[in-house]
């Protein structure tokens, strides 16, 4: 992925085609992370820490190319952007997202809600999603899930613009 990277770097972001199919894949993605990787990896034995596989995943050269516009990574089903985030950005090892302690409780679809904003932010910004969650962390989205999934798209990325 690295070298296919290389080649993209003078690319900003896909164009409007392809906004709601990465919105709805982001969103999927982050709420079934873990029951897809029970699915993925055979001797998945642990809980994962939903929020460090998000976070790695934001700033994963998988996430950079579905960013420019990689046709095959922007049309496939969530589960199989997770399958390739464990194959080729983690070896086929995510024993190091073994959660540590106990998992936060989420609402339902709030991890949902902040994947497809931060596709939908990386979209109207033009940022990598790694800059992204640095400007925005995921825990703060987490808290903003309360009064944001109330807004309109347009209208929360009007109120955390000025981030970006």
């Amino acid at each position: 992925m690295r070298k296919v990277l290389e080649g993209l770097e003078n690319l900003i972001c896909y164009d409007e085609f392809w906004l709601s199919k990465d919105m709805e894949n982001m969103g999927y993605f982050f709420e079934y992370c873990d029951e897809y990787c029970k699915e993925i990896l055979e001797d998945y034995t642990f809980v994962l820490d939903k929020e460090k596989f998000i976070e790695s995943f934001m700033k994963s050269d998988c996430r950079a190319l579905m960013e420019v516009g990689h046709p095959t990574l922007l049309s496939q089903a969530a589960y199989d952007t997770v399958k390739n985030f464990i194959q080729v950005d983690n070896n086929n090892d995510i024993k190091t997202f073994q959660l540590k302690g106990e998992q936060p409780e989420y609402e339902h679809m709030q991890l949902y809600w902040v994947g497809w904003m931060y596709a939908y932010i990386h979209y109207r910004s033009k940022e990598r999603s790694k800059s992204i969650i640095e400007k925005l962390p995921l825990k703060e989205m987490l808290i903003d899930y309360k009064i944001g999934h109330e807004m309109s798209k347009e209208t929360y990325y009007r109120k955390i613009a000025s981030l970006f």
